[in-house]
């Protein structure tokens, strides 16, 4: 009983003194305290795996991949391997066909020692490969379009030696002469060295 109306007695000084305590009043924001602006700042996103990808306008820009390089036109390389074979082949086929009383006869220009052609022929051959298949071998040496001007003039000339070489068989009766096959392959093998030069020429300029 005594310990009863004790805590009665008590009780009004027990409310007055019941508020928090300091450790709880150091807890509470203070609404006067302004928030630090650093605190305000977004934070970066957190590094991704190997396929993230930054968003547009963020992030380093892209490294531009390199530009293809232009190792020899296979084009113009196939052109000119094309003409140096025909060029070889119609060295060894006939140039010169007459037809007479006694038989056919036909004469090469390897009977004529027409050792140039070959060389020419052989130089464009080695130099197309080189152009198609750059990665095979190099040979850098010369140019197609030079070498297609060197024939262009050696045909003129057999052209008109064999147009007179003609005209003398013809002469003769009962002969006909006609040029032959071989020679008509040196000259489209020309044709075809020339234009693979003029087209390796134009893809350097560009």
């Amino acid at each position: 009983m005594v310990g009863r109306d004790r805590r009665r007695a008590l009780a009004p000084f027990l409310a007055v003194h019941d508020h928090p305590r300091m450790d709880e009043e150091g807890q509470q924001p203070d609404p006067t305290q302004r928030p630090d602006p650093a605190q305000q700042l977004p934070q970066p996103p957190p590094q991704q795996g190997l396929g993230y990808q930054p968003p547009p306008g963020l992030g380093p820009t892209p490294a531009s991949r390199p530009a293809p390089t232009r190792d020899g036109n296979a084009n113009a390389g196939w052109l000119v391997l094309t003409g140096g074979v025909l060029v070889i082949v119609g060295v060894f086929l006939p140039w010169i066909t007459a037809t007479g009383p006694s038989g056919t006869f036909s004469a090469s220009g390897k009977d004529a020692n027409e050792w140039a052609f070959l060389i020419l022929g052989g130089f464009a051959t080695v130099r197309g490969l080189s152009m198609a298949r750059p990665g095979m071998f190099r040979f850098q040496l010369g140019t197609p379009l030079i070498g297609g001007v060197i024939l262009t003039v050696l045909v003129a000339l057999r052209w008109s030696d064999l147009q007179k070489a003609l005209d003398d068989l013809r002469s003769v009766p009962r002969v006909t002469a006609s040029l032959g096959i071989g020679f008509w392959a040196v000259i489209a093998g020309t044709v075809l060295v020339l234009l693979g030069g003029v087209m390796a020429m134009q893809r350097r300029r560009l």
